[in-house]
């Protein structure tokens, strides 16, 4: 009777364990991979009205002039966002935190459907979060060459 216990808990019990360390070995390896940066999206405006910042960290990476931006326990889902210029430059900023530093920036793109999404992270992944759009983020808000 005992062994019919165990087995019917048992089982499944291992298989969310396994579950589980799947998907945390699924995102370590992911976090690793090079220009892979930790940030934080919010829609400033477009066709969903203006957003919140994400709650939990996101990663990203750029491919081209898109950013992927990928969520998750696993970070296997992923939100593509074709970005079609820089509105403003990388600047810091205080309003959202991420666990590693105090000392954060963000940057808003204009992206391919008008929509305007601002982009935090930190200080020390600042060439990241522009890595298609790098002679732009050198220009200050007043138009001159930093």
């Amino acid at each position: 009777m005992i062994w019919i216990l165990l087995a019917a808990f048992g089982v499944p019990l291992w298989l969310i364990v396994g579950a589980l360390s799947g998907a945390l070995w699924s995102r370590h390896q992911f976090r690793h991979v090079p220009e892979v940066f930790p940030c934080k999206v919010r829609i400033v405006s477009g066709p969903e009205g203006p957003g919140k910042w994400t709650r939990s960290t996101v990663y990203a990476r750029w491919v081209h002039d898109v950013l992927l931006v990928h969520v998750g326990l696993a970070l296997i889902r992923f939100r593509s966002l074709p970005v079609a210029a820089v509105d403003a430059p990388v600047a810091p900023t205080s309003e959202v935190k991420l666990k590693g530093g105090d000392d954060m920036v963000s940057a808003s793109l204009r992206l391919d459907d008008g929509s305007v999404v601002e982009i935090a992270g930190l200080r020390s992944t600042a060439d990241m979060l522009l890595r298609p759009f790098a002679n732009l983020s050198q220009i200050t808000t007043d138009g001159r060459s930093a």
